[in-house]
Parts: structure tokens; C-alpha cells; sequence
């Protein structure tokens, strides 16, 4: 073997790639085959001979000694990188060895290896998912070639297997993934900006994906759909993202005030099935934000819900206490939906509470929750106390009020301090910044600044409760809701207010488990087409959950993407005794837990067939 340089012309530009290039003769004279195409060689020209001796050598199964670093780390990867080629051929031609077909060789069984070990579990159960909602058939309809239709599994399945950012995607399609061999595709070579253009051309079709997924998932998980379930959350960005006018400063989730944000706005089913999602400006209220989202769920202007809203009965809106406007409740009735909302501090007072009245809904060995239900001709009111809820707001409460007595105690005792604030009117300036930083828990005691005699100054601070039973009232575990549902009772409502948890669970997911955060991305389009892959994977992720729980597999996607990642592929070489390499491609065997999950899928525990190649 030997490297030939090679200078290609391609218009006014020249371009340089290495080939390696193995000599053989024939009944016509000298010959020579192209091993591998090398686009980048940086070695200098007088180690070429013995970088390609090592890679005859490794290919043959022989032992090299005394090799230089740099030569036996590019034979190496090439030696793979040709191995590779090898048995992707084999698998082009479909040349596969029956299994139930004894086949036997004389092997050194110390030239043995192991090598391109790739994880394939938590990818096959993701692909199988990918396949059975039909979105590679929708890809096609919109024209995706092959190599397009590759790199949209690759972008929305890396998401939910090994979630980070395209540039993070490209590494682990290139290095530890067997996708690739699933596909039966090859990802190396693979550069970021196919990954950034791939998610641009899905974002284009964003409203049509939905349309789909929407139709096909109520289609194959018999869904309901009679609770419409809405939240907003948002994302920080790194860097300054001056291109994207969405990207402003707002109240960060995760408490990253110093970078701005973006916002996603989600519509989910009962079932945790994403209907619409919508990204928008970092500082977007969240209540101007509902009657759009509505209006896109139905694929219709706002001014058009009016006219059909008698197709909407028996429809609840669910939504938290920032979107529950009256303005957005009085729409919602307007346009034919029912509504079950978190209210604004409490309609209900601590005299209007009756300890025999309250219901049961909920008792476990951590918590119980209790329920009233007040009736009224435009909405019920549902008054709900939670034991667990009531510990944390106890906690919470002690914390304010060791904080606001620390603040209290330190403004008295600078009364007496040298150079402490002392005036009167500075005092009465201070007592009223504490009760500011303070408000939650101020409002619930009496202070007294009295003045000293003949004095500008303040001689004393007093302070003490004046309200113990509204303070009690107000952090007891208690919440209202408000509905327009007058045909529900109080546990069907608890029940019923509960399902708005999915969305909160699809958050949690989508930033902890799906790489929803941060966006590195600096234009508008991009940082938006990242947020929708993750919200595509979340559609695999919950249509994986849905399968399992049917079969009462509850596992976390994190506990079983851990597990599955345990099944691999790997190339095996050997050399026989007759001096022949043998490269067997296949799947480790498949443990317990994987076929258990397969099984329940409807999955074979064999994802790839075993390819078998000699030279």
C-alpha cells in the first residue's frame, strides 16, 4: 500500500485529498484499487510509507512494534474507518450470514478484538417510535431526500437519547452511537451546518408536523381530548442574541437574570401529548398569550372562534393563576370553553370554611388533601387544602419571619449604635424598605416607631402579630379553583385540576431530560427550530411512556434510556489459521430488562442482523 496526493480542480478553486492505494496484478498488467479516500493528511510526506505499512499491518492482524505515536493513531482510525467501509458494502449487498447456518473457522484466538462499540438500545426503541408515528412518511411528502430524512431522525432521535446541542449531536452521532448502522447510513463526515439546516427545513413545516402528529397520535392511542391543558416556561440564551428580537430580559425560571430568555408556550391533551407549541419573546405575559394559542390549536383566526363554538362542548381549558384573567375566562366562555383555572389569592374566607363539610380526595402515607365545593350561578368555586402543601408554606413562613425580626432587630438596635440611623424620618424610611423586602409575611404585624422627647431622633421599635388566625389561614396548604364545569363534582374537579401537572411534567422533561436549555443559538429561526426538535422528541418520549405504562412499566426516561444503553453493537476481528481477517458486525445479546421492554414494544431483541466479512 502506499498515499497518492491528489490535486482536483473544481472552478477557480483547487482541492487537495490523499488516497490510499493498494497495488495488485492481473492477467492485464499492474492494477491499483482505492482503499480510502483521505481528505485531510497533516503528516509530513516522508512518513506516508510507513503510515500506510501500519495500516496493511493492523488490516492483516500483525503485531507492530516500535511505532510513533502520531503513525499508529491514524492507522488506527483508519484501519477502522476501512473495516467500516467494508462491512457497509456487505450490508449494501445484503450479504448476510443465516444464523441457523454453522459455519467454521481455525482462529488465533488471541488476535481477537473488539472495537467500534456503539450503544443501539435506547436508539432502536426511539427509532421504532419515530417509524410508528409515521414521520418518516411524512418527511417524504415534503420532499426529504434519503440523506435528509437521515439527519431528521438524527436531530429529533439524538434529542430525546443523548439531548445537547447540534454541535454536541454531531460528536455523539459520529463517536458513540450505532444509529447509523440502524439506518444503515454513515454519519461520519457529518458537519454542524447539515444539523442546523436539517432543523431549519423540519421548523418550515412546523404547522403541518403538528397537524400531523396531532391526527396520527388520537388515531393510534384511542385519545379523549376533552381537556385542553396550556402553560408557558421559558429558557435563557447565552451570549447576547441581538439577532433575535425575541430574546429579552424577563423572569427567568432558572434564575438567570443576567441572560435573556425565550419563551415556549405548550398546549397538551389529559394524555400528555403536545397539540400546539409556540415559541415567544422572552418578557411574554403570560395572559395575552391564551386565546392565540387557542385560535392556532384549532388551525383558526381569534375572530373566527366565535362563530363555531358550538363544536366545542364538553372542552375544558385548564390553566394556572397567571392566565386565568377575567378578560380570558369571559373569551373563553364566548367561544364555547369550559374552564378550570387556579384563582388569584382566595375568593374564599376562613369563616366560610366548614371542617365537617370537607371531602377526601386524596390520602397517602404523605399527604391528604381536602376539598369544599361553593357553588355559585356563574362559576363554582372549589376551596382545596393539602397536608404537604401546608408543611412547605409553614417552612417558608418561618424563614420570612426569622428574616423580617433579624431586619426588625438589626434597624433597633442601630437606635443605640454609633453613627447608626437614628432620625426619626430616616428610621420610618428604613421600617418601610423592610416591609417592602418583607411583604409577604410585614403586613401581619403592628410596628411602632416611638420618638424620642425633645428629639429628631427615634428612641424605640416595637413590633408584635395582629392577625395570627389570617396568617395561619393564608400559608395552611389552602388554594382555590374556579370553573365553569357546574356537572362535576369535588373529586372529578380535584382530578381534573391535576391532569395540568402533565404540562408541568412536560417542562421538567424538556429541560432536564431534553436539552431544552440553554440555546447557544444567536438568529430568531434557529433558536426557534431547536426548542420544536426538543418538543418533537418530547412526542417520542411520551408515546414511549403511554406503550410502557400500558404494560405497567413505569420507568423514568432517564432510568430507561441508563438501561438501554447497556445493549450495543460492536465489530469483531479475527484472523484465522489460513491468514484470513474475519470483521463480524452485530448487536450484543440482548440482557433480561432489554428484551422485557422490547417485548412490551412489540420489538425484536435483535435490532441489527449480524454482517460477516473475509479478506
Amino acid at each position: 500500500m502506499y498515499i497518492r496526493k491528489v490535486e482536483k480542480k473544481e472552478g477557480k478553486y483547487k482541492r487537495t485529498i490523499y488516497r490510499l492505494v493498494k497495488s495488485y496484478r492481473t492477467e492485464n498488467g499492474p492494477r491499483q484499487e482505492t482503499i480510502l479516500n483521505i481528505k485531510d493528511l497533516d503528516l509530513p510526506q516522508e512518513k506516508w510509507k510507513t503510515l500506510a505499512d501500519t495500516i496493511e499491518a493492523k488490516l492483516n492482524g500483525q503485531l507492530v512494534l516500535f511505532l510513533d505515536r502520531e503513525i499508529d493513531f491514524l492507522a488506527t482510525h483508519y484501519v477502522s474507518l476501512i473495516q467500516e467501509k467494508r462491512l457497509t458494502a456487505r450490508r449494501s449487498m445484503e450479504v448476510i450470514v443465516d444464523p441457523e447456518e454453522a459455519e467454521y473457522e481455525s482462529i488465533n484466538i488471541k488476535s481477537v478484538k473488539n472495537s467500534k462499540v456503539r450503544t443501539i438500545g435506547a436508539e432502536y426503541v426511539s427509532l421504532s417510535m419515530y417509524k410508528y408515528l409515521k414521520l418518516d412518511e411524512l418527511f417524504t411528502t415534503f420532499g426529504f431526500n434519503e440523506r435528509q430524512r437521515n439527519l431528521a431522525v438524527l436531530s429529533i432521535v439524538g434529542r430525546l437519547v443523548s439531548p445537547g446541542s447540534e454541535r454536541a449531536t454531531r460528536e455523539w452521532a459520529m463517536n458513540h452511537s450505532g444509529l447509523d448502522k440502524l439506518l444503515n447510513t454513515d454519519f461520519q463526515g457529518l458537519s454542524n451546518n447539515a444539523l442546523y439546516r436539517i432543523a431549519d427545513d423540519i421548523y418550515d413545516h412546523k404547522e403541518a408536523i403538528e397537524n400531523h402528529l396531532q391526527s396520527i397520535e388520537r388515531e393510534l392511542f384511542n385519545l379523549n381530548e376533552t381537556l385542553v391543558l396550556y402553560d408557558l416556561t421559558n429558557t435563557y440564551l447565552e451570549g447576547r442574541s441581538l439577532n433575535n428580537p425575541k430574546a429579552q430580559f424577563g423572569h427567568s425560571k432558572e434564575k438567570r437574570k443576567d441572560c435573556r430568555l425565550i419563551t415556549l408556550g405548550l398546549i397538551i391533551d389529559e394524555d400528555g401529548f403536545p397539540k400546539r407549541s409556540q415559541v415567544m419573546a422572552g418578557n411574554q405575559n403570560e395572559s395575552k398569550s391564551l386565546l392565540g394559542m387557542i385560535a392556532q390549536l384549532e388551525n383558526k383566526s381569534i375572530s373566527e372562534l366565535e362563530n363555531t363554538k358550538n363544536i366545542r362542548k364538553g372542552k375544558t381549558v385548564v390553566i394556572d393563576a397567571g392566565i386565568a384573567t377575567s378578560e380570558n375566562l369571559a373569551a373563553l366562555n364566548e367561544y364555547g370553553y369550559d374552564y378550570l383555572a387556579v384563582a388569584k389569592g382566595k375568593p374564599i374566607n376562613k369563616e366560610q370554611i366548614d371542617q365537617e363539610s370537607l371531602i377526601k380526595v386524596r390520602e397517602t402515607k404523605q399527604n391528604k388533601v381536602e376539598v369544599q365545593l361553593f357553588k355559585n350561578e356563574s362559576e363554582n368555586i372549589l376551596f382545596c387544602r393539602s397536608f404537604l402543601k401546608s408543611k412547605k408554606e409553614l417552612g417558608m413562613l418561618d424563614n420570612y419571619r426569622r428574616k423580617f425580626e433579624e431586619e426588625m432587630k438589626a434597624a433597633k438596635s442601630a437606635l443605640t449604635k454609633k453613627r447608626g440611623t437614628k432620625k426619626y424620618e430616616k428610621v420610618i424610611e428604613r421600617i418601610g424598605r423592610i416591609k417592602e423586602r418583607n411583604s409577604a409575611v410585614a403586613r401581619y404585624y403592628t410596628i411602632n416607631v416611638i420618638p424620642e422627647p425633645d428629639s429628631p431622633n427615634a428612641q424605640d421599635i416595637t413590633w408584635e402579630f395582629n392577625d395570627y388566625d389570617e396568617m395561619n389561614f393564608n400559608y395552611s396548604g389552602s388554594y382555590c379553583l374556579r370553573t365553569s364545569r357546574h356537572d362535576l363534582d369535588e373529586k372529578e374537579l380535584w382530578k381534573t385540576y391535576t391532569t395540568l401537572t402533565m404540562v408541568e411534567a412536560a417542562f421538567k422533561c424538556l429541560k432536564s431530560e431534553l436539552a431544552f436549555r440553554p440555546v447557544f443559538h444567536r438568529r430568531e429561526y434557529r433558536a426557534d427550530s431547536h426548542l420544536f426538535i426538543g418538543v418533537l422528541a418530547y412526542h417520542l418520549l411520551n408515546s414511549i411512556r403511554i406503550r410502557l405504562n400500558e404494560k405497567d412499566i413505569h420507568l423514568s426516561w432517564n432510568k430507561l434510556r441508563k438501561i438501554l444503553n447497556t445493549h450495543t453493537s460492536l465489530t469483531t476481528s479475527m484472523k484465522t489459521k489460513a491468514g484470513q481477517v474475519i470483521l463480524i458486525q452485530q448487536a450484543s445479546q440482548a440482557e433480561y430488562i432489554h428484551n422485557e421492554i422490547y417485548k412490551t414494544l412489540g420489538l425484536s431483541n435483535k435490532p441489527l442482523s449480524r454482517v460477516i466479512t473475509k479478506y
